[in-house]
């Protein structure tokens, strides 16, 4: 209660008062007729309205559901290229009746010229929507969530504590049994000519050793009879080759 702001300021042009009067329909000699010499005037309409558009600029007005204006005088004229502002007083806040959504705010709007005249004064009232009620953080919070289960503590039998079950012996891993060092197996060397120990005499088989393949013949290879090329008499006999050379040479 008691707030009080001060609006920027506006001027009202020649054009601003025949655009009103063109969408009002008030054509009125004061407001239309400047055949006189004198200023156009400007109609108590627009200069409320401008009042309440200043308003809505400089002051944070509440989400407004209905205006009612009353009681409302102009006790001097605003003529064209006069500079005026406003002044908004809250002096009333009604309750809602019942469960109603909104409540009734007050305002004295004060209309001044230039030089600080009043020159229009009346009283606003809105129908405003109400804030919506602050949530609670706790209880309502937690009255719509779900209730985590509690836990439930287990219960003792009445002969004394409760034996504890021991868990299940791991079987030892499995080991690899490992070999006797005297029944190592010995790799054997083979030669070129067969089995034997390199002395030519047959080697004897190890103790748990596998036996021995004998070693298959290799197929016998058919050898063709190599047929003699004609040869002369001449060459057959190496000594008749070197006489007839002795005989050549002087």
């Amino acid at each position: 209660m008691g707030g009080e702001w001060t609006t920027r300021r506006r001027t009202i042009s020649d054009s601003e008062i025949a655009l009103f009067s063109a969408v009002s329909g008030d054509f009125s000699p004061l407001s239309v007729d400047a055949s006189s010499g004198s200023a156009r005037h400007a109609p108590p309409g627009l200069v409320a309205a401008v009042a309440a558009g200043l308003a809505s600029m400089d002051m944070p007005i509440p989400h407004v559901a209905a205006w009612e204006w009353a009681s409302w005088k102009f006790p001097k004229p605003v003529v064209a290229g006069d500079t005026i502002y406003a002044r908004w007083t809250l002096t009333q806040k009604r309750a809602p009746v019942g469960g109603s959504r909104t409540s009734i705010a007050v305002w004295r709007v004060d209309v001044h010229t230039a030089d600080g005249a009043i020159c229009a004064e009346g009283e606003v009232g809105a129908s405003v929507f109400r804030a919506a009620a602050p949530v609670r953080q706790q209880a309502d919070a937690g009255a719509g969530a779900a209730v985590a289960p509690s836990r439930r503590r287990r219960r003792r039998p009445r002969g004394g504590t409760a034996e504890q079950t021991q868990p299940a012996p791991v079987p030892p891993p499995a080991v690899q049994a490992e070999r006797p060092a005297g029944t190592r197996r010995r790799r054997r060397r083979r030669t070129s000519s067969g089995p034997g120990n390199g002395n030519g005499a047959p080697t004897h088989a190890e103790p748990g050793a596998a036996p021995m393949q004998p070693a298959l013949p290799e197929p016998a290879v058919r050898s063709e009879p190599m047929v003699a090329s004609p040869v002369s008499r001449e060459n057959a006999n190496p000594l008749s080759r070197v006489m007839k050379r002795l005989r050549r040479s002087p």
